[in-house]
């Protein structure tokens, strides 16, 4: 019997490991991003739009070149938004992890075997209110906070014990992405390309 917990388990090292060396996130579009986020040095993505066929190339491509990769299901056409849905990403289709809004989406991922990521959009005080209870129900992985411009300002709001903080969204320039990679941001996501090469100095 698959242990799916242990192999969870593995995917999470591997993910921290990853950023940890290159703390930067491709947002890919397409198949033909995958090749320049592996370019730049890029260990981990997100698949933010498209359809299920392409989701599958990206995925085999990916791997070739040592990335992980999380399929944006909320967006994604073809997935099903359910338990099988998960399963079908986990098993047909081969990705690491999900992104979602979804905290059921979370739960039926991890059971499936894979990471989960819980996106929160930080709009208001009442929304980050919200963000935090489903946080504590959903228990993913990792959280990506949206837009990633707002953590400066709420970072003192959010609690000891959270996931691992991704921040994204609305991040153009070098500068920005300095300002935000400090604890307890993990990560910074991001679909501007030029943006991939980024190095900690």
């Amino acid at each position: 019997m698959i242990n799916r917990e242990r192999i969870r388990q593995d995917k999470l090292l591997r993910l921290r490991a990853n950023l940890a060396q290159k703390p930067i996130i491709a947002g890919l579009k397409g198949s033909a991003d995958s090749e320049k986020s592996a370019q730049a040095g890029i260990k981990v993505c997100f698949y933010l739009t498209g359809h299920i066929f392409e989701l599958r190339e990206l995925v085999q491509q990916s791997k070739e070149q040592g990335q992980m990769v999380f399929a944006h299901v909320d967006l994604i056409s073809g997935v099903a938004k359910d338990n099988y849905g998960m399963e079908m990403l986990a098993s047909e289709i081969g990705v690491d992890g999900v992104l979602t809004t979804k905290g059921h989406l979370i739960t039926a991922a991890k059971r499936a075997g894979l990471l989960g990521i819980h996106r929160l959009f930080m709009l208001d005080s009442e929304a980050l209110k919200t963000g935090l209870r489903m946080l504590e129900s959903s228990q993913p992985d990792a959280v990506e906070v949206l837009p990633a411009l707002i953590l400066p300002s709420i970072r003192e709001r959010l609690p000891g014990r959270l996931p691992p903080i991704i921040a994204g969204g609305l991040v153009e320039t070098a500068n920005e992405l300095r300002a935000l990679l400090r604890p307890p941001v993990l990560a910074v996501s991001t679909s501007r390309i030029e943006l991939w090469n980024y190095e900690r100095e």
